[in-house]
């Protein structure tokens, strides 16, 4: 079997058309390595920009670059092991056990498409090894909580191990958390004009992800969440809680911070509301947010998901 057949199972057939077209069209008019089509095949931004830093630099890596990849390696990992938790493959019992009541309430038909989502993770994270990044805090299963409680198993989102629905809007944070992330990087690889082009073509690839997760929370029936799989307006409202019940505080916060900035309508100096010649009919605000996926900091990244993490970040 063909192997990026493989890995595109399970991804909707008009998305996967369109991951096979763009990958192919990447490598058809981009001189690159196998390690770097290897990450094209993988749908995956941190897998490329592993790859091809490796690639572009030889066996040494500027400071920038490494950086990039050795926190992409951590969100990766993070990732993986909530994925493994949910499927209750985790090497840890206790992480098993704690979504065991979740597990039972997420459709069947739901199941294999998170376990790709899942085997996706897998290979990043080998990826990025073999690729020069570093796991320098030695992370694993035990290196998470993912109620955010940092160790306390009773943080704001303890509600994902009750609430389907809940559960993959915390799978949906995470991944649109990772599409800034790798956005915001890009000032880091400007070392290197080929790293930053192909970082960048490869970005919105990486948001498929996201997009399945919307596509999941409708299986379930939180009917509110964008048919598009685009996120509206900035802040916690972004997230399209739909029918979740009465998340907690902490929450919402950190929706807030995931969400935050991408109500933003100012690109290039420009408000792209105010552009002539507009279609008439649509909400022109909406559809501005809805363009553009607004970067993070690295700093922004940390606050965000060190309550997940019990090493510290920083």
């Amino acid at each position: 079997m063909d192997r990026n057949q493989t890995i595109l199972g399970n991804v909707e057939p008009d998305i996967t058309q369109r991951l096979v077209s763009r990958r192919e069209a990447i490598l058809k008019g981009a001189a690159v390595g196998s390690s770097v089509a290897a990450g094209l095949a993988m749908m995956s931004a941190p897998i490329a920009f592993a790859a091809l830093s490796r690639e572009a630099f030889g066996q040494s890596t500027p400071t920038s670059v490494q950086a990039v990849i050795d926190f992409a390696l951590k969100l990766e990992i993070f990732e993986n092991e909530f994925y493994k938790a949910v499927l209750g493959i985790s090497a840890v019992p206790a992480q098993n056990a704690a979504f065991a009541a979740v597990r039972a309430m997420v459709p069947a038909a739901a199941i294999p498409s998170i376990q790709q989502i899942q085997k996706h993770e897998v290979e990043h994270v080998a990826f990025l090894t073999a690729n020069g990044a570093v796991n320098s805090l030695r992370l694993d299963g035990t290196s998470f909580d993912f109620t955010g409680g940092r160790g306390t198993g009773t943080g704001p989102f303890a509600q994902a191990t009750l609430d389907v629905n809940f559960l993959l809007l915390v799978a949906q944070g995470a991944e649109d958390t990772g599409v800034r992330a790798y956005k915001g990087q890009a000032p880091n690889l400007m070392s290197n004009p080929a790293v930053l082009e192909a970082a960048l073509r490869i970005h919105s690839v990486e948001a498929r992800h996201a997009s399945k997760i919307r596509r999941l929370r409708r299986m379930t029936g939180a009917t509110s969440v964008k048919y598009s799989g685009t996120i509206t307006g900035g802040g916690a409202g972004a997230a399209g809680a739909g029918n979740v019940s009465n998340p907690a505080a902490g929450a919402v916060t950190a929706l807030g911070l995931i969400y935050a900035g991408e109500d933003n309508v100012m690109q290039g100096g420009i408000n792209v509301t105010a552009l002539p010649n507009l279609p008439s009919g649509i909400d022109v605000t909406a559809a501005a947010t809805e363009a553009f996926d607004e970067p993070l900091t690295a700093s922004a990244v940390v606050a965000i998901v060190q309550p997940f993490f019990i090493p510290s970040l920083s």
